[in-house]
């Protein structure tokens, strides 16, 4: 049975964040279990995009600086910090968000190296499900140990995203959306993402959740900040996965990431789970706002002259503020399969951005990746029926 540690943490100060991230590490039989004398260690954060630690899209450094010096604790020769975020995977675009996110602050003061190794690694996997040819980073290819440090968020595409997401992160710069143009749907999007986890098996060591403040509503960059209180680790991060979703009062099997860890063996059937440290029921936010997974498949058995306003009823879509637009191209230029256009806006003398339906596959990269928020999700009126639940927590919480 799988073992997952859970303790509380209240608030980002550095010596209450290092007590309960060595409690929980501790929890599992301590940073010696997962980091040997000389072996380089590569801590993986979410660093998705350039913003401030407190909006909570990114892992909070003072999680990423407790881990990586209870590393170089257990002797390792060196402590990297790494990640890909959505954009281009260089020098200009890396090194602003290790900047803006607190990064280069406890590179510095602690001693860990920033990634400035932008290469790629070309992977091939022919037993794969999905992924058989897919280019990784080479940081990551290598180092001797990963540890994979994520932060508790809700996703627009996924519903949630956390440590088994965070390892997409592998995956360099804009090759991200070429896997989002391959791997289309929810379901065969999961199969690639544990084809990942597949690829560096036991290098992952181990998974670390930032799960202080946590992140509700649209997420995984334009949602609200919500304080959840805890530290979570496990050396499976669908187990650990599970067990953070419980405190976002979601049924973790409901998550497709979940049930495709069933599927792939990383969970037991039954969710069976150990849980040491503190008890789950100490964090659950029972109003948290959640997002339903975006199971969207295309109604291609339908007449052409239905599809449109089928697909308009009973799905999430993104939708673009045009007022609000700044015409930056940032979704123009990541969208996988070319669904976006920038166009003339009467009043206005910048081309602003529109979203061919019939070509939007739901993966709202351009929702996660917009620099200004005004990227936002829109239900149809039967998907709204069909997720009245979902519906009705959010509007509880709102009165």
């Amino acid at each position: 049975m799988d073992k997952v540690s859970l303790f509380k943490c209240d608030n980002y100060d550095e010596s209450t964040v290092e007590s309960a991230v060595k409690q929980a590490i501790d929890a599992l039989g301590g940073m010696e279990c997962f980091v040997k004398p000389g072996q380089t260690v590569v801590l993986k954060a979410n660093m998705v995009m350039k913003c401030e630690p407190e909006k909570c899209a990114t892992t909070h450094p003072s999680v990423v600086a407790a881990v990586g010096k209870l590393a170089l604790s257990a002797g390792a020769s060196q402590v990297m910090l790494a990640d890909s975020a959505g954009g281009p995977f260089n020098e200009a675009y890396m090194g602003a968000i290790y900047k803006t996110s607190g990064f280069t602050e406890i590179a510095e003061k602690y001693g860990f190296t920033l990634n400035h190794n932008f290469d790629s690694f070309a992977v091939d996997m022919p037993n794969a499900r999905v992924g058989k040819h897919f280019l990784i980073c080479d940081c990551l290819q290598s180092a001797d140990v990963i540890i994979n440090i994520s932060k508790l968020k809700t996703h627009s595409f996924t519903g949630y995203t956390n440590a088994v997401k965070n390892m997409f992160g592998a995956i360099p710069g804009l090759s991200k959306v070429e896997m989002h143009g391959q791997f289309r749907t929810l379901d065969v999007f999961g199969d690639f993402i544990y084809d990942i986890l597949d690829y560096f098996g036991k290098k992952l060591t181990l998974n670390v959740t930032d799960a202080v403040m946590c992140m509700e509503g649209e997420g995984p960059t334009n949602g609200t900040p919500r304080k959840v209180g805890a530290v979570l680790a496990s050396v499976n991060p669908a187990s650990v996965d599970a067990v953070a979703l419980k405190l976002m009062n979601i049924d973790p099997i409901t998550m497709p990431f979940i049930s495709k860890g069933v599927e792939r063996g990383y969970l037991d059937k039954d969710l069976k789970l150990e849980v040491v440290g503190d008890s789950v029921e100490n964090f659950v936010v029972p109003d948290y706002e959640y997002i339903t997974p975006n199971n969207f498949k295309p109604f291609a058995n339908l007449p052409q002259w239905l599809q449109g306003p089928v697909n308009k009823m009973m799905t999430q879509r993104p939708t673009i503020n045009k007022k609000k637009c700044k015409g930056c191209k940032k979704c123009f230029e990541h969208c996988p399969v070319k669904a976006i256009s920038m166009v003339e806006t009467r009043g206005s003398d910048v081309k602003k951005a529109e979203i061919d339906y019939d070509k939007c596959i739901r993966c709202f990269c351009c929702q996660e990746l917009c620099p200004f928020g005004v990227v936002k999700v829109k239900s149809g009126i039967v998907y709204k029926l069909m997720h009245r639940s979902g519906q009705k927590r959010i509007k509880n919480k709102s009165k």
